[in-house]
């Protein structure tokens, strides 16, 4: 069975499912596929170790959208030894 992902740069991973993740070390996670590019403000947390993901800056996509780019971005990280928490209020769509 092949995995889903590849590390392709430092803190990069390309996934066999077409997308492409990139956690910046200042901050930040570019997720990148086929409709475009899209950046997650984000944090490192120490206790617990991991990256907090926000929501902020989502309430123009759709649901849908947002629960792909979030998922394969979470999928992404975890691959990456990082624990993922997301904050942020989800009552934005219907």
């Amino acid at each position: 069975m092949a995995e889903e992902f590849k590390k392709t740069g430092m803190n990069t991973v390309a996934s066999a499912n077409g997308f492409i993740v990139e956690v910046k070390l200042a901050g930040g996670v570019i997720y990148r596929d086929d409709q475009g590019e899209t950046r997650i403000d984000s944090e490192w947390s120490v206790n617990p170790h991991g990256i907090v993901l926000y929501t902020r800056g989502f309430e123009k996509v759709t649901r849908a959208r947002f629960d792909t780019i979030f998922s394969n971005v979470t999928r992404a990280l975890e691959y990456m030894g990082h624990p993922v928490q997301v904050e942020g209020d989800l009552s934005t769509w219907s």
